[in-house]
Protein backbone atom coordinates (compact mmCIF):
# COMPACT_ATOMS: atom_id res chain seq x y z
CA UNK A 1 0.00 0.00 0.00
CA UNK A 2 1.12 3.62 -1.09
CA UNK A 3 1.08 6.19 1.61
CA UNK A 4 -0.92 9.20 0.83
CA UNK A 5 0.51 12.57 1.76
CA UNK A 6 -2.53 13.58 3.38
CA UNK A 7 -1.63 10.52 5.73
CA UNK A 8 1.82 11.62 6.54
CA UNK A 9 0.48 15.56 6.97
CA UNK A 10 -2.40 14.35 9.33
CA UNK A 11 0.26 11.95 11.37
CA UNK A 12 2.32 15.49 11.73
CA UNK A 13 -0.73 16.53 13.40
CA UNK A 14 -1.69 13.98 15.49
CA UNK A 15 2.09 14.30 17.06
CA UNK A 16 1.51 17.92 17.34
CA UNK A 17 -1.53 16.79 19.83
CA UNK A 18 0.12 14.25 21.71
CA UNK A 19 3.00 16.80 22.25
CA UNK A 20 0.70 18.87 24.04
CA UNK A 21 -1.55 16.22 25.71
CA UNK A 22 1.70 15.62 27.48
CA UNK A 23 2.93 19.60 28.07
CA UNK A 24 -0.80 19.84 29.56
CA UNK A 25 -0.26 16.97 31.59
CA UNK A 26 3.03 17.93 33.09
CA UNK A 27 1.01 21.13 34.15
CA UNK A 28 -1.95 18.99 36.04
CA UNK A 29 0.90 16.81 37.64
CA UNK A 30 1.63 19.20 40.83
CA UNK A 31 -1.83 19.03 41.57
CA UNK A 32 -2.11 15.89 40.76
CA UNK A 33 -4.91 13.66 43.03
CA UNK A 34 -6.50 10.39 43.23
CA UNK A 35 -9.50 12.37 44.66
CA UNK A 36 -12.25 11.72 42.14
CA UNK A 37 -14.02 15.55 42.61
CA UNK A 38 -10.21 16.98 42.56
CA UNK A 39 -9.40 15.08 39.22
CA UNK A 40 -12.96 16.03 37.80
CA UNK A 41 -11.97 19.55 38.51
CA UNK A 42 -8.20 19.66 37.17
CA UNK A 43 -8.76 21.07 33.80
CA UNK A 44 -5.37 20.96 32.65
CA UNK A 45 -5.34 16.77 33.20
CA UNK A 46 -8.80 17.17 31.66
CA UNK A 47 -7.76 18.93 28.45
CA UNK A 48 -4.62 16.77 28.09
CA UNK A 49 -6.54 13.62 28.45
CA UNK A 50 -8.80 15.29 25.42
CA UNK A 51 -6.16 15.98 23.28
CA UNK A 52 -4.55 12.52 23.20
CA UNK A 53 -7.91 11.06 22.67
CA UNK A 54 -8.60 13.52 19.41
CA UNK A 55 -5.18 12.51 18.61
CA UNK A 56 -5.66 8.87 18.67
CA UNK A 57 -9.04 9.23 16.69
CA UNK A 58 -7.00 11.46 14.28
CA UNK A 59 -4.73 9.03 13.97
CA UNK A 60 -6.82 5.83 13.26
CA UNK A 61 -8.13 8.01 10.53
CA UNK A 62 -4.33 8.75 8.96
CA UNK A 63 -3.98 5.05 9.72
CA UNK A 64 -6.18 4.06 6.71
CA UNK A 65 -4.14 6.47 3.90
CA UNK A 66 -0.73 4.06 4.49
CA UNK A 67 1.67 1.65 5.65
CA UNK A 68 2.30 1.82 9.96
CA UNK A 69 5.78 1.22 8.83
CA UNK A 70 5.85 4.41 7.38
CA UNK A 71 2.96 6.72 9.37
CA UNK A 72 4.24 5.63 12.54
CA UNK A 73 7.82 7.29 12.98
CA UNK A 74 6.14 10.49 12.23
CA UNK A 75 4.73 10.39 15.72
CA UNK A 76 7.85 10.55 17.12
CA UNK A 77 8.34 14.30 16.31
CA UNK A 78 6.54 14.94 19.51
CA UNK A 79 9.35 14.73 20.99
CA UNK A 80 10.23 17.59 19.06
CA UNK A 81 7.65 19.76 19.51
CA UNK A 82 7.55 18.60 23.52
CA UNK A 83 11.14 19.79 23.47
CA UNK A 84 9.94 23.07 22.32
CA UNK A 85 7.09 23.45 24.43
CA UNK A 86 9.23 22.74 27.17
CA UNK A 87 11.84 25.18 26.31
CA UNK A 88 8.92 27.88 25.66
CA UNK A 89 6.82 27.52 28.39
CA UNK A 90 8.77 25.88 31.41
CA UNK A 91 12.11 27.06 30.58
CA UNK A 92 13.46 23.98 30.73
CA UNK A 93 16.76 23.57 29.03
CA UNK A 94 17.49 22.13 26.07
CA UNK A 95 20.97 20.49 26.21
CA UNK A 96 23.29 19.82 23.74
CA UNK A 97 22.32 16.49 23.81
CA UNK A 98 18.96 16.64 23.24
CA UNK A 99 19.45 18.75 20.22
CA UNK A 100 21.39 15.96 19.16
CA UNK A 101 18.58 13.56 19.51
CA UNK A 102 16.23 16.29 17.84
CA UNK A 103 18.68 16.37 15.03
CA UNK A 104 18.46 12.39 14.43
CA UNK A 105 14.53 12.32 15.26
CA UNK A 106 14.65 14.69 11.79
CA UNK A 107 17.02 12.90 9.95
CA UNK A 108 15.46 9.28 10.32
CA UNK A 109 11.88 10.84 9.81
CA UNK A 110 12.90 12.43 7.07
CA UNK A 111 14.69 9.36 5.49
CA UNK A 112 11.17 7.22 6.42
CA UNK A 113 8.85 10.13 4.19
CA UNK A 114 11.60 10.16 1.38
CA UNK A 115 11.19 5.97 1.03
CA UNK A 116 7.16 6.49 1.40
Amino acid sequence: MDTAIWAIGLIIVVSVFSAAATFFLKLAAPTMSFNPKKLIKNRKLIFGLVLYGVGTLLALVAYKGGDLSVLYPFVALQYVWANILSKRYLDEKITFLKWGGIVLIFVGVSLIGAGA
